[in-house]
């Protein structure tokens, strides 16, 4: 018995601020290119992954629970706070600082 399985994958792209609200601008453009079914080979299977949904996220840290870690830049959720972005790698607030799972202690709750 088979059983479907609902995989998400998260980009990040940097644009110019006039391409954020273009009908058909770059935006709708990387992801024509990102999202086609295709055919994965692992070992000696065949797996058929099917195109279902895309949705698109202008990260604001202002308004969000989002920003980029003061170590390495890398974009990052604050999930000891409330609205914690999911599709963001886990991080939390360390000594004031902003800090992704890979900067965060290795005791760290959401250390990597």
């Amino acid at each position: 018995m088979k059983k479907t399985v609902l995989i998400n994958a998260s980009f990040l792209v940097e644009v110019e601020e006039t391409e954020v609200h273009k009908d058909f601008g770059m935006i709708d453009q990387i992801t024509n290119e990102l999202f086609h079914d295709q055919k994965i080979r692992i070992g000696t299977n065949e797996v058929n992954v099917e195109w279902e949904s895309c949705s698109t996220v202008i990260l604001d840290p202002v308004s969000m629970n989002c920003g980029q870690c003061a170590t390495c830049r890398r974009w990052t959720t604050d999930r000891e706070k409330s609205n914690p972005l999911l599709q963001l790698c886990n991080g939390a607030t360390f000594e004031g600082k902003l800090l992704c799972d890979e900067c965060l202690p290795e005791d760290h709750r959401w250390s990597f």
